[in-house]
């Protein structure tokens, strides 16, 4: 019975990581055109360019070459004063042979978890980390942001 139940659950599983993986994609190419058409406030580290928004800053750091590693980032610190964020990596070097889209949620440096897909197939490849605690304002800030979670 257990494995009449688990082949009946494998196809919506598959189905629920394939829309996942759309989603994530859907995100990062938003936030990539919008982050490309926009005049940062400042460099930070010499490696972000920011924007300072009420609610979080916003890093990134566009690349032309699909090989080179890119990163999106929304940062902000929670209540008592530890960092949150929502990051999407862009690199060839986080699995080998592919080039693949990561998205973190979450506080840091412990509490996130990540998905990450084929960049150029749109294959879900996996998830790492803990469903992380979001606060009922953690939550706004990914409604606000348009960020599926």
């Amino acid at each position: 019975m257990k494995k009449l139940i688990l082949l009946l659950l494998i196809p919506f599983i598959s189905f629920a990581n394939a829309d996942l993986a759309k989603t994530i994609m859907n995100e990062y190419q938003d936030f990539r055109e919008m982050v490309s058409n926009l005049k940062e406030d400042r460099l930070v580290g010499d490696y972000y360019k920011a924007k300072q928004y009420p609610d979080v800053l916003l890093l990134w750091n566009l690349r032309d070459d699909i090989n080179d590693h890119e990163v999106i980032r929304f940062f902000r610190y929670r209540e008592d004063g530890t960092p949150f964020a929502v990051t999407y990596h862009r690199s060839s070097y986080i699995v080998d042979g592919r080039i693949v889209l990561r998205r973190f949620v979450g506080p840091e440096p412990s509490g996130w978890e990540n998905h990450t897909i084929d960049y150029l197939t749109g294959e879900y490849l996996g998830r790492q980390g803990f469903d992380p605690y979001l606060s009922k304002d953690e939550k706004q800030f990914l409604i606000d942001w348009n960020i599926k979670h």
